[in-house]
C-alpha cells in the first residue's frame, strides 16, 4: 500500500463497512455466535461439575493367588474404618498389575496372607494400608495356632511390603478440555474465515454486474479498490470476532469456567491476530478468481479452488493434527500458509506449539499474503471490466 493511495484505499474501506454494518446478516450473525458459546459454555459447566451424589471415593482393591483369604477381614477392617471399598478376585499378578497401572484397580494384593505385597501407583493410601494390617495380623495370629504365638510373632515386621508401579499412561486432566477448545477455535476461524472471504467475493461479481465498478475505476486504481474492499471487509469481520470474543471473556468472567481453554484474553486476541491473516490470504484469493467472472450464479463455481482449499485446512485438523499435534506431519502442516490459519490456531490452543513454530508460520504467511495481493491485483486488475464470458485465470495474468 503506498502512501499516495492509503486515503483511496481507506475511503473505498469505509465504504464496505457502513455497507456491512448495517446489515442484517453483521447483526443476526453475531447475536447466533455469542448464544452458541454460552449454550457451549453452560453445558460445559454442568458436564465438567462433580458429582455430589457420593462425598467419598470408593477404593478398588484386588486379591489374587492365596491372598483373596483376606478378602472378608480386609472388607470388615475397611468399613469399620469408615472407608469405601470393591474387592474382586484377579486371576494373576501380571493382570493385575495391568489393571493398577491402567487405573482400573487402586491396589492388587498378592503373595502369602501372612506377607502379602500391595501394588499401586505411587504411594499406599494409609486408611487401606490399616484395614490391610488388620487382615494380616488376622492371618498370622491363625497361621501360629494363636495358642502358642508370642506377641513378637504375631506383629513382628511389616506387615504389609508396598511395590509402587508406574502408570502406563499418564492422562492430563486438562487434555480433553483443550482438544475441545480446540475444534471450538478452528470451527469459529473456519466458518468466519469462509463466509467473509465469499462476502469479498460477491460484493466483486456484484460491483461487476452491474458496472459499478466501472465508474469506481474511473478515480479509483483497481489495486486500490481490491485492497480497500478486502479491508473493509476483513475489520468488520474483526470487529464481529472482537465482540464475540468479549462476550465470551465475560461470560467466562460471569459463570466461573476459567478452566476451559483457551478462554483468556491472549488466547482470544491471539484468535483474532489468525483470524486476520487467515481473512487476508483467503478474501484476496477469492476477490482474484471472483473477479474473472460476470454474474452471481457464476461465483461458487469459481471460488470452488479456493474453498476446497479452505475446506482441506479444516478436514486436516481432525485427520492429521488431532490425533497428535506433535508430530512431524502436524508440525509440517501447520507452518504452510495456506493450512497454517486453522491447524496453528489448534496447536495453539492444544499447547503443542512451540515458539519457533509459531513465529516461522506468521513470517510465511505474511510473505504469502503480500505475495498473494500482487497476483491477485494483477488478475483484478485484467479481468474486472470484462463482461460476459468467464476469463481464464491465465489469460487474466497475462492481460490477454
Amino acid at each position: 500500500m503506498s502512501g499516495e493511495g492509503r486515503p483511496t484505499i481507506l475511503l473505498v474501506a469505509l465504504r464496505e463497512i457502513r455497507t456491512r454494518l448495517r446489515s442484517r446478516a453483521f447483526m443476526l450473525g453475531t447475536g447466533a455466535m455469542v448464544a452458541l458459546i454460552a449454550a457451549g459454555m453452560v453445558a460445559w459447566t454442568l458436564l465438567a461439575a462433580p458429582s455430589s451424589s457420593s462425598g467419598t471415593a470408593v477404593a478398588h482393591v484386588g486379591f489374587t493367588g492365596a491372598a483373596t483369604t483376606l478378602e472378608p477381614v480386609f472388607t470388615s477392617a475397611a468399613t469399620t474404618g469408615g472407608t469405601q471399598v470393591t474387592v474382586r478376585d484377579v486371576t494373576d499378578v501380571a493382570s493385575g498389575t495391568a489393571q493398577v497401572t491402567a487405573g482400573q484397580l487402586d491396589v492388587l494384593v498378592t503373595g502369602a496372607p501372612t506377607a502379602p505385597t500391595a501394588i499401586v501407583v505411587g504411594s499406599l493410601p494409609s486408611d487401606i494400608e490399616s484395614a490391610l494390617d488388620v487382615a494380616v495380623l488376622e492371618a498370622r495370629m491363625g497361621a501360629v495356632g494363636m495358642a502358642s504365638a508370642t506377641v513378637t510373632d504375631v506383629v513382628n515386621g511389616t506387615n504389609v511390603t508396598v511395590q509402587s508401579v508406574t502408570p502406563a499412561a499418564p492422562v492430563d486432566p486438562q487434555r480433553d478440555a483443550e482438544l475441545a477448545s480446540a475444534v471450538a477455535v478452528a470451527i469459529l476461524l473456519y466458518v468466519t474465515i469462509g463466509a467473509y472471504g465469499g462476502f469479498v467475493a460477491q460484493g466483486v461479481v456484484e460491483e461487476k454486474s452491474t458496472r459499478i465498478v466501472e465508474i469506481l475505476l474511473a478515480t479509483v486504481r483497481p489495486s486500490q479498490l481490491l485492497e480497500g474492499k478486502v479491508i473493509g471487509v476483513g475489520l468488520v469481520g474483526l470487529l464481529q470476532l472482537t465482540i464475540v470474543g468479549a462476550a465470551t471473556l465475560s461470560l467466562a468472567a460471569l459463570i466461573h469456567v476459567a478452566a476451559i481453554p483457551a478462554v483468556s484474553l491472549p488466547a482470544v486476541l491471539g484468535d483474532l491476530f489468525w483470524f486476520l491473516l487467515g481473512f487476508l490470504f483467503y478474501a484476496t484469493a477469492f476477490a482474484a478468481v471472483a473477479a474473472t467472472v460476470s454474474r452471481q450464479e457464476e461465483v461458487t463455481s469459481a471460488i470452488a479452488p479456493v474453498t476446497v482449499l479452505l475446506l482441506g485446512s479444516y478436514l486436516l485438523m481432525f485427520v492429521a493434527v488431532m490425533p497428535d499435534p506433535t508430530s512431524t506431519t502436524s508440525t509440517v502442516l501447520s507452518l504452510l500458509p495456506p493450512f497454517a490459519p486453522i491447524l496453528m490456531s489448534v496447536r495453539i490452543a492444544t499447547g503443542d506449539a512451540l515458539a519457533w513454530q509459531v513465529a516461522l508460520a506468521l513470517v510465511l504467511m505474511v510473505l504469502s499474503i503480500a505475495g498473494l495481493m500482487w497476483l491477485a491485483g494483477r488478475i483484478y486488475a485484467n479481468s474486472v471490466l470484462r463482461v460476459g464470458k468467464r476469463v481464464r485465470l491465465m489469460d487474466a495474468f497475462r492481460g490477454q
